[in-house]
C-alpha cells in the first residue's frame, strides 16, 4: 500500500520536513489508483505499480510491472479502510503487534532507510502515528477474518493461513495443464479457421520422420529441425498482408509484384525451446527485433509460471511472431499470449508458430484467443499423462540442446 501515497504539494512538503504531515491518515493515500490497480490484478491483467520515493515524497518516473496470479498479497496499515477494497479481498488478515515493537520497527526503518533523525521520528510517532493507529487502524480489526497476534513470530497462525490458501486453490481447481489436456480430448471438433497448417508434402513428412525417430542422432536432429523451422517461418511470412507494387527489371521491363504491407515485425520466443527458432526468423527478416519470455513448469504443481520477460518497448506497434517448438496443452502459449496482450499487442497481430502441436492445445488457444493465428507443420491427436504430445517428438528442448540425461 506504500506504493500509493499521494504526491505532496508544496505546503505538504514543508509540513513533512517539519515532521508535521500525517502519512498514517487515510487522506495520505490515493485510493482511486489503488482500487484500479487491484481490479486489474484480480482480472489477471498487467499493472504498472508506482514507486514512491520517501525521501522526496514523490513518485519516481519508473514503475514496477506486476502480473495477475493465483494468489496476490496486498498489505498496508489501512488495507481495510476502503469498503471497495475490502470487497475485493478473499481473506482479510490483521497482524497485531505490540506497540513497543511497532515503535522499534518505525525507528529502525525511518532512520536507516529514509534518512530521518531520531527526534523527528519520535515527534511524528507520538503526535500522528500512534493517534492514527488508535483512531483509524485498530477499529478495522472488526473487518478481519483472522487476527494474528505477535506477527511473524506466530508460526502456527502462518501455517494455518497457508493451509487455508492451499485448500482454496484446490477447491477452485487451478490445475491448468490438466484441464486444458482434457478440455477438447473427445470433442471431435474441426480445426479452427485460424489454424494454418504447412502443406504436408513428401518432403515435410520426410523431415518429420527424422525428428520423430528416437534413434536420430543429436546432430541430425538439429539439422533437420532447422530445415523444418525455416520452412514454417517462411510459410508464416506468406500469411502476412501484402500490397501490390510495380518494379523495373534490369531489362527495363515492368514487373507487377507484391511487397509486405508492414515492416514492423518482431519475434518473441518462449524459452527455452522457442529460442531454437530465432535464427530462422533473423535469417529471413532483416534487422528483426527479438523478445524472450521464460515460462517454466512448477515442479510441485506442474503448472506454468512466468520467470523472465524481455520485450521491445514499442511492441504494441508490431506484428508478433510468437515461437515455441512444440505446443501440448497450450498452457505456456496461453500465458505468453496473455503477456503480449497485457503489453497492448492486438490479438489480430499475434501469430503463434510451432513445429508440432497437439489438437487439444490448438483448440484451447483458438477458444481463448479467436483472433490469434496458429501456424504449425503438424497436429498430433493426443497428449499423455506427462503432457507429451503423441505420437510426438519427445522433449524437443532436451533433444536439441543435448540435456536428455542431465
Amino acid at each position: 500500500m506504500d506504493s500509493f501515497y499521494r504526491v505532496l504539494n508544496q505546503k505538504q512538503h514543508e509540513e513533512s520536513h517539519r515532521n508535521e504531515y500525517n502519512f498514517d491518515h487515510p487522506d495520505a493515500f490515493d485510493f482511486e489508483i489503488l482500487i484500479e490497480t487491484l481490479k486489474k490484478l484480480k482480472e489477471g491483467r498487467k499493472v504498472d505499480v508506482p514507486i514512491y520515493n520517501f525521501v522526496t515524497h514523490s513518485r519516481e518516473s519508473r514503475t514496477k510491472t506486476m502480473y495477475g496470479a493465483n494468489v496476490i498479497i496486498f498489505e498496508g496499515i489501512l488495507a481495510f479502510y476502503n469498503k471497495e477494497v475490502r470487497e475485493m479481498l478473499d481473506m482479510k488478515i490483521f497482524v497485531d503487534t505490540d506497540a513497543d515493537v511497532r515503535l522499534a520497527r518505525r525507528l529502525r526503518r525511518d532512520i536507516s532507510q529514509r534518512g530521518r533523525d531520531l527526534e523527528g521520528v519520535l515527534k511524528q510517532y507520538t503526535s500522528m502515528v500512534q493517534p492514527s493507529f488508535n483512531h483509524y487502524i485498530a477499529p478495522l480489526m472488526v473487518h478481519a477474518d483472522i487476527i494474528v497476534p505477535r506477527g511473524g513470530e506466530n508460526l502456527v497462525a502462518i501455517q494455518l493461513i497457508v493451509q487455508h490458501v492451499h485448500t482454496q486453490l484446490q477447491l477452485r481447481g487451478l490445475k491448468i495443464r490438466e484441464e486444458l489436456a482434457q478440455a477438447h480430448a473427445f470433442s471431435g471438433q474441426p480445426l479452427p479457421d485460424t489454424v494454418k497448417l504447412l502443406p504436408t508434402t513428401p518432403q515435410i513428412r520426410g523431415l518429420h520422420t527424422f525428428i520423430r525417430n528416437k534413434a536420430t542422432t543429436r546432430d541430425e536432429f538439429i539439422f533437420y529441425s532447422k530445415r523444418l523451422i525455416r520452412l514454417v517461418i517462411e510459410y508464416t511470412l506468406s500469411l502476412m498482408k501484402f500490397n501490390e507494387t510495380i518494379v523495373e527489371t534490369p531489362q527495363g521491363v515492368l514487373y507487377k509484384g507484391k511487397r509486405m504491407a508492414t515492416d514492423k515485425i518482431c519475434g518473441v520466443s518462449i524459452l527455452r525451446a522457442g529460442e531454437t527458432m530465432e535464427q530462422a526468423v533473423c535469417d529471413v527478416c532483416k534487422d528483426i527485433r527479438i523478445g524472450k519470455i521464460l515460462i517454466q513448469t512448477n515442479l510441485q504443481t506442474g503448472e506454468p509460471e512466468l520467470y523472465y520477460l524481455r520485450l521491445p518497448k514499442d511492441i504494441k506497434d508490431y506484428k508478433v511472431i510468437l515461437m515455441d517448438a512444440t505446443v501440448a496443452t497450450g498452457a505456456a502459449a496461453l500465458m505468453a499470449i496473455r503477456v503480449l496482450l497485457d503489453h497492448d499487442v492486438q490479438e489480430r497481430n499475434i501469430l503463434i508458430v510451432s513445429l508440432l502441436m497437439a489438437e487439444s492445445g490448438v483448440h484451447s488457444i483458438a477458444y481463448a484467443f479467436p483472433n490469434v493465428q496458429i501456424v504449425t507443420t503438424a497436429i498430433d491427436p493426443e497428449i499423455n499423462e506427462k503432457f507429451y504430445v503423441l505420437p510426438g517428438i519427445g522433449n524437443f528442448g532436451d533433444r536439441y540442446f543435448g540435456t536428455e540425461y542431465s
